[in-house]
């Protein structure tokens, strides 16, 4: 046990020094241990950490294409800087990711196209200013915004605003069912590397989205890929350019792992959920790696969203470490910043044993894929109550990474 503990003690030391920059610009919205007195949300006082999300929609009723800034505006602690807004090119979906409390959401169309969003820019309100309260985990959804350039300048916001789009600002490219290479610069490694260590500036410029890889083709069965930690659609090449496309068509769900998993899989729900309402697809597989695999079982196992996901035929998995890392617990107790996603990594954390108490759909052909020298999962990756719902299993001669 001693061995087992100065291992684990070594291998963050090393991920430390290999990642020391990346770990201290670990924002303050980003650390899972951020305490903030001003925090007001009844009797008890929380991290003031990114957790859940706002989801809706902007619909100018102008002709004009504005770029538009949607702002959640906190009601239950106050920042110096305004931090919760993303910033759209032209009215459409948004996502925000915030933290529990309770919010106002407006909409500022850049009318005057200076850059700059300003007070007397104020072009839409959320139900004529209802407040909305968001927990934690939690996707509050259908925050819909009309917008008009002739709302300028009658819409009260609480304070002087001006928010300047220039070119270190994030443009929100993110949407649900775009159509994206395989390498485009979004899915690079840099940015993966982002969405692990910055999960909030992630969100801003792509959100977490189901990206398609050609047109839409009611002929073909959709297979969706989901990459583990600080991963991207980029990880799944060797599958993309092997696919017969005659017959599947590739789908890539790209999210920052940096984040809470549960949330993950909740936004993974939405979003499939979502196209197949605009779509109608009867039948999908899933294909998840690492980290991936538990976002996956997690929505599949949910009691709520597995019996309105009946078009999930196939489920595999490759190198997922099933009870988490004691690595991620080490971070939890010693490291004086924490991502939230190593919150549920722990082999102690509970939403990971919630997730194994469940059992997969008994109508779901799942099949398991590990590598024999992958000393990243270990014997997590074949663990028992996995390895028995399996239809068939598969070890390979290759480490966590090569297995794909």
């Amino acid at each position: 046990m001693r061995i087992k503990t100065i291992q684990f003690a070594i291998i963050l030391i090393l991920v430390f020094f290999m990642n020391s920059c990346a770990y201290f610009d670990i924002q303050s919205r980003d650390n899972f241990t951020e305490e903030d007195s001003t925090r007001d949300n009844g009797d008890k006082k929380t991290s003031l950490y990114n957790s859940c999300i706002i989801m809706g929609e902007v619909v100018c009723k102008n002709e004009e294409d504005y770029p538009v800034s949607v702002i959640a505006y906190p009601l239950s602690f106050t920042n110096k800087i305004l931090v919760d807004y993303i910033i759209l090119d032209r009215a459409g979906p948004f996502m925000i990711y915030v933290p529990e409390g309770r919010y106002v959401i407006y909409a500022v169309c850049d009318i005057d196209n200076d850059s700059i969003f300003e007070t007397e820019e104020v072009s839409g309100i959320y139900k004529e200013g209802k407040e909305i309260f968001v927990e934690n985990d939690e996707i509050k959804k259908g925050i819909d915004i009309t917008v008009s350039k002739n709302n300028a300048g009658k819409i009260e916001f609480p304070r002087e605003l001006e928010i300047e789009d220039d070119f270190e600002t994030a443009i929100y490219t993110g949407g649900n069912g775009q159509i994206r290479k395989i390498y485009d610069e979004m899915f690079s490694p840099e940015k993966a590397a982002a969405g692990w260590w910055t999960p909030s500036s992630f969100m801003k410029a792509y959100g977490a989205n189901i990206y398609f890889a050609e047109q839409y083709d009611p002929g073909k069965i959709p297979v969706l890929f989901v990459h583990g930690a600080s991963g991207s659609p980029q990880d799944w090449v060797y599958f993309l350019i092997r696919l017969d496309r005659s017959r599947y068509q590739p789908w890539f769900f790209y999210y920052p792992s940096g984040m809470r998993l549960s949330l993950s899989s909740k936004i993974l729900y939405e979003e499939l959920t979502d196209l197949q309402k605009k779509y109608g697809f009867n039948t999908i597989s899933i294909a998840a790696h690492s980290m991936g695999g538990i976002v996956t079982r997690a929505m599949l196992t949910h009691h709520d969203f597995s019996k309105n996901i009946p078009f999930v035929k196939l489920y595999i998995t490759f190198a997922t470490p099933w009870t988490g890392y004691a690595s991620a617990d080490t971070g939890m107790t010693y490291s004086f910043k924490k991502l939230p996603s190593w919150y549920d990594l722990g082999r102690r954390s509970s939403f990971i044993k919630r997730v194994m108490r469940a059992r997969l759909p008994s109508h779901l052909p799942y099949y398991l894929f590990y590598g024999k020298q992958d000393k990243v999962s270990e014997g997590t990756a074949i663990d028992e109550r996995v390895f028995s719902e399996a239809k068939d299993r598969f070890g390979f001669q290759c480490n966590h990474e090569t297995i794909l």
